[in-house]
């Protein structure tokens, strides 16, 4: 009985390059309108200069908040032990709003920038919704500040520090127009208006209208 090799490669190869044909035919499926869309929701706050707080209601409404506008002498005498100073020089560019849980105090790049207040950082970081660069500090009685932006960091975690301590310096890190510290206040978690409870901060001044 004569056997009869057969060469199997001709046909493996057919077969192969038959599948290759088929599958170049398939085009790559691209984002939905609705992908599309939900990212450029997600990224466009941060380019406009808002930074997203991923909570229900934007900003908790605190009965600390309403407290502290009404009785600014008497909320710090209670819950200080010592006058809270800002943490440098400069203006007010941006108030404490729904959608902006803090205040924007423009300053010089590089200046020093101290806490208001004594206490131990508990935070420090590079936020990536705009904020950049950023140190949290905890306060006494519930109370914290955080400071973003910061073009240096001079702190770390676990570090006791004082009003006569520096943090770090004014920067541009995160989404900014300028140099400028965002500062947040909060109290067992909820936001506070930083102008209530600080020192009063000048207004940005404004350029005189030119003559033509």
């Amino acid at each position: 009985m004569k056997i009869q090799n057969t060469n199997l490669l001709p046909k493996i190869v057919s077969r192969r390059d038959a599948l290759n044909a088929e599958l170049s035919k398939i085009k790559p499926r691209f984002l939905g309108r609705f992908t599309k869309l939900a990212i450029i929701s997600a990224i466009l706050p941060t380019l406009l200069g808002y930074y997203p707080n991923f909570g229900f209601p934007p900003i908790k409404q605190s009965v600390i908040h309403a407290q502290v506008q009404e009785q600014k002498g008497e909320i710090i005498a209670n819950s200080f032990s010592k006058p809270l100073a800002l943490p440098h020089p400069g203006y007010l560019s941006t108030k404490f709003s729904t959608y902006h849980p803090g205040i924007d105090i423009a300053a010089g790049l590089g200046m020093p920038i101290r806490p208001i207040l004594d206490g131990e950082i508990v935070r420090v970081g590079r936020d990536l919704f705009g904020l950049g660069n950023f140190v949290e500090v905890l306060h006494e009685n519930g109370f914290k500040s955080k400071y973003a932006h910061m073009g240096k960091i001079y702190v770390k975690t676990g570090d006791k520090i004082t009003q006569e301590n520096i943090l770090g310096e004014v920067g541009m890190t995160g989404h900014t127009s300028g140099p400028h510290t965002h500062l947040e206040i909060t109290h067992n978690g909820n936001y506070v208006n930083p102008q209530a409870i600080l020192p009063e901060i000048p207004a940005m001044k404004q350029s005189p209208p030119q003559l033509p």
